[in-house]
């Protein structure tokens, strides 16, 4: 089996809803299969139990293996690996150093613990969660409303992290605000520590200003304290000396102002029975274990002393919930003083979000009352510490914090796909939403569709899906979608990638008149709305029928159908670029851009007086079938690349009394208007200059009569800049021009 291309994707994919790899193979069949099954075996050794699904399409000159991932970095080490085994005729299970490297791989380019819990709380609530690059950054919601964060700290802490990470700053700046602090010192030289010493007193704790230098506690001579110093002097260049305080180890957990979870951390402990030494009562691990060992010597005991009845030997420091400490929930017990501490330190460093560490006899009493410090700010830990010990869903507090107002922080999507009238649907509805005061925005062209612009302050957000780019893989979930029409069967593809990607309470609009319309209906999760310029279709009322919702004509009328009942919506007359109901293709338009608006839940008033408002003209629309009015010629701009275009269009223009029609376009484009009979009514030239299309323009009005068309049909960005340049000329003769005309 050899293998010619992979390709990885990660979002809904022309190939399946799920994330795969699509490798492009030549060989048995049989052995694609078994290379399958062995790429998720694999997967699952590592710890992706979940990935299971595989499948092989034969095509007649090559086999695509479509194989489940849940990520990107390590799908192709996973190949890599599959393809040794199957060379040396061995099993996964043989290679143990291969798979902790894969394991290992997997650690580094996965989510913190932190990160996926909150991941997880995220979908439940339908916020959507993006990561960005495999570092632990991500942001929440979207748009308007995304929210970025690293780790778990947010862009609002961004400025004040370094508070927290610099241990000597911290403790400054608490002491400065009068919080309690314990004793401390910082030094550079031995001299300086034993000075310290002398002033603070045993037991010490030594410690780095850095968050991620050493942390050596309960020291109790000088021997201990001055190979504490090198060790930590060797990686950080300020020594931090400070009093060991006695007390029961806390962690407290703020959020917005309120305590909302503490622990008390203890170390795990062995209790004596006054018959038995400590080495009997430890297991073999803990009797091998060095750590424990000195920890045991720390308070004045041996592995030989018998235990007296009912005493405890701590085995670790309180101070990891990774190294096995014991964990109580306290959070009911905190006293109100300690709470108010606690939130004022908050509020001080002007954190969201805090953990501190609190050394107390007891939490349940006021500090003021009998002692306690502060020990520590931090704005990020392993929350787990309190998800796993306190009864209170900790993630799900945060989001509310940066989400109470907003139970789906996301930014609506209406996408448009189809062969034409993509543009001009997106533009009326956003002068729609425009008149009725949001900010909207239109994004086309766009690569595999990642809408994840974090200054795009749009309430409503408009997509051109365009089926004829190379597009194999869609992020987005719209609200909306409409599939225009299709022309090409090159595009079906990409429309069934569209019409899944639809979220399942919304909503796709589908013209009666497309061959393809069951097609892509079978495909989608959301409801299903056809449109009509006819209530006679066969298809429209199989579909009223099944109590679907419709929008259609009847009798120049748009009714509009919600599965149970049918009201009037207005006279397609009425609505100016229907041309007085007679410009087919734009009836169409205005039908699908109704049945958008409306099964979104824009008023139907709003709709019907922002449409009848709403000209496709060089304002509104500019380049995108405009008409001008020019001494009785009607100019029409538009740019269209597809002979089935310009061909609908030139016929659809005689509709409106425009009969006889010159063209103006590009020397390539003229194979486009072979349906054309009289050739001299086509004026076309290799353009490589502006002052090139003005000439071609001014010649076409020139041979035109009045009642005549001139269409200029031209690429973007020129057929915007001929729509600006006649508007600008109009304006400055100050002569009377219709647009729309």
């Amino acid at each position: 089996m050899k293998i010619e291309n992979i390709k990885v994707y990660n979002n809904r994919n022309i190939y399946s809803d799920k994330k795969v790899v699509v490798l492009k193979v030549k060989g048995k069949l049989e052995e694609a299969r078994n290379f399958a099954k062995l790429c998720i075996h694999i997967q699952n050794l590592i710890g992706y139990n979940l990935v299971e699904y595989w499948e092989c399409l034969n095509f007649d000159d090559h086999i695509e293996v479509l194989i489940e991932h849940d990520n990107q970095m390590l799908v192709h080490r996973v190949i890599e690996f599959a393809l040794e085994c199957i060379e040396k005729g061995a099993i996964p299970e043989h290679f143990p150093d291969k798979i902790s490297k894969l394991k290992k791989l997997t650690i580094e380019t996965e989510l913190s613990p932190n990160t996926r819990l909150l991941k997880n709380a995220c979908m439940k609530r339908g916020i959507r969660f993006t990561r960005i690059g495999y570092a632990d950054t991500f942001m929440l919601g979207e748009g308007k409303y995304a929210k970025l964060f690293a780790s778990i700290i947010s862009e609002h802490d961004f400025s004040r992290v370094s508070l927290s990470s610099d241990r000597e700053l911290q403790r400054r700046f608490l002491k400065l605000n009068s919080f309690p602090v314990v004793p401390f010192e910082v030094v550079f030289t031995s001299d300086q520590l034993m000075d310290s010493i002398k002033k603070l007193g045993f037991p010490i704790s030594i410690k780095g200003c850095k968050k991620d230098s050493p942390n050596i506690v309960n020291i109790r001579t000088n021997q201990q304290a001055l190979e504490a110093f090198d060790m930590v002097k060797s990686m950080d260049s300020r020594v931090i000396v400070e009093r060991y305080v006695q007390g029961k180890s806390y962690k407290v957990l703020v959020v917005n102002g309120k305590v909302v979870a503490a622990v008390e951390r203890t170390s795990p402990y062995i209790v004596g029975d006054g018959k038995r030494r400590i080495s009997e009562l430890l297991d073999q691990g803990e009797k091998n274990n060095k750590y424990i060992q000195k920890n045991i010597l720390k308070q004045g005991f041996t592995s030989d002393d018998i235990l007296p009845k009912g005493m405890k030997v701590f085995l670790k420091e309180p101070t990891s919930f990774k190294t096995g400490c014991i964990t109580t929930d306290v959070t009911e017990k905190v006293a109100y003083e300690n709470q108010q501490l606690f939130v004022k330190i908050a509020e001080r460093f002007g954190y969201v979000m805090t953990i501190l560490d609190f050394v107390a006899e007891d939490i349940s009493l006021p500090y003021s009352v009998v002692g306690g410090y502060v020990v520590d700010v931090e704005t990020s830990c392993d929350l787990r510490i309190f998800s796993q010990t306190c009864n209170c869903d900790i993630f799900n507090t945060i989001l509310d914090v940066y989400f109470e107002k907003m139970p789906n922080p996301s930014v609506p999507i209406i996408a448009v796909s189809g062969t034409y009238g993509k543009s001009t649907i997106l533009q009326i509805m956003r002068y729609i939403f425009q008149r009725c005061g949001l900010e909207t925005s239109i994004d086309s062209e766009i690569e595999n569709f990642y809408l994840r612009n974090f200054g795009d302050l749009s309430d409503i957000k408009l997509v051109e899906f365009n089926p004829e780019k190379c597009i194999d893989e869609i992020e987005i979930e719209p609200e909306i979608g409409i599939i225009t029409n299709t022309f090409s069967q090159n595009q079906i593809e990409k429309n069934f990638l569209f019409s899944r990607s639809i979220k399942e309470n919304g909503y796709l609009i589908l013209n009666v008149n497309d061959a393809y319309k069951y097609l892509y209906s079978a495909k989608a999760r959301c409801k299903i709305v056809f449109t009509s310029i006819s209530n006679h279709h066969p298809d429209l009322k199989a579909h009223i029928e099944m109590k679907r919702p419709c929008v259609y004509l009847e009798n120049d009328v748009v009714k509009i159908f919600d599965g149970q009942q049918v009201f009037s919506f207005c006279n397609i007359r009425e609505i100016p670029y229907s041309y007085d109901g007679k410009l087919m293709f734009a009836v169409d338009n205005i039908l699908q851009t109704i049945a958008a608006l409306h099964f979104y839940g824009v008023d139907s008033e709003i709709i019907y007086r922002f449409l009848t408002e709403y000209k496709n003209d060089s304002h509104q629309n500019p380049g995108k079938f405009n008409i001008f009015d020019i001494n009785g010629v009607k100019v029409i701009i538009d740019s269209l690349n597809k002979k089935e275009h310009m061909k609908i269009l030139a016929l659809s223009l005689s509709s409106i009394g425009i009969k006889n029609l010159y063209f103006v376009c590009e020397k390539e484009q003229e194979q486009n208007l072979d349906f054309i009979e009289d050739k001299t009514k086509i004026i076309s030239r290799q353009i490589e200059k502006f002052s090139d299309v003005v000439e071609m323009v001014t010649e076409g009005i020139k041979r035109a009569k009045k009642g005549d068309g001139v269409f200029i049909v031209l690429p973007e960005p020129l057929n915007r800049d001929v729509t600006f340049e006649i508007r600008e000329r109009l304006a400055k003769r100050k002569k009377n021009f219709v647009n729309n005309a």
